[in-house]
């Protein structure tokens, strides 16, 4: 059984902010799941492949308590 979180629930499972996910969605970083009508409001639901692409992200570009993450110089 696979289990549905909205974007603050997979936000605090991953260990980031609400606010740092949706920039992150914004910037292009992340991509999101397609928004779905529940209960009259568009709403993302991320399963368990989403939070493991997302976990993923977080690797490679956030390091809590010490900045971002440097770009390689060419």
């Amino acid at each position: 059984m696979k289990t549905l979180c909205n974007t603050q629930q997979a936000a605090a499972a991953v260990g980031i902010s609400l606010m740092t996910l949706q920039r992150w969605i914004a910037a292009g970083k992340v991509k999101a799941p397609e928004l779905q009508i529940r209960r009259g409001r568009a709403v993302r639901l991320w399963n368990e492949n989403d939070l493991a692409r997302l976990r993923r992200v977080k690797q490679a570009i956030y390091r809590r308590g010490r900045g971002r993450k440097k770009k390689p110089k060419p």
